[in-house]
């Protein structure tokens, strides 16, 4: 576990998700300074992130994938045809909600996106990374 302290009840959250991951494995940090913390690891050879809120409640799990569904890759390519998909999650919200998560860079590699597509490859946002 990273140097961060974890409050036992995060823990616990975390434990009842994936209690097969040790947490002397799991890679710690806040997601939102003092709301949101995130944890990263590895299970079964698959890379993990995720969210729990400082007061316990599970926000969503990503995993990333090689690559997402034709409707979502085709509706990133139709809106950001100059864009290169540099790599996708799959996220599950708590509430049973996936989406896709694409991190995209403009030609000019100056800038990286993330774009959250629905299965269906309808478009919920766009962000730029910091």
């Amino acid at each position: 576990m990273s140097k961060m302290f974890v409050p036992n009840e995060i823990l616990r959250v975390f434990k009842q998700l994936y209690p097969q991951v040790s947490t002397t494995d799991v890679i710690w940090k806040w997601e939102v300074p003092g709301k949101i913390y995130e944890a990263s690891f590895s299970l079964e050879k698959e890379t993990y992130e995720v969210e729990i809120t400082v007061t316990g409640h599970h926000l969503l799990t990503e995993k990333v994938v090689k690559s997402a569904p034709k409707a979502v890759t085709d509706a990133v390519k139709f809106k950001y045809p100059k864009h290169k998909i540099d790599s996708v999650a799959l996220v599950t919200f708590s509430n049973g909600d996936v989406y896709y998560e694409l991190d995209i860079v403009s030609p000019t590699k100056e800038k990286e996106s993330e774009v959250l597509v629905r299965e269906d490859g309808k478009f919920e946002m766009k962000g730029e990374d910091l």
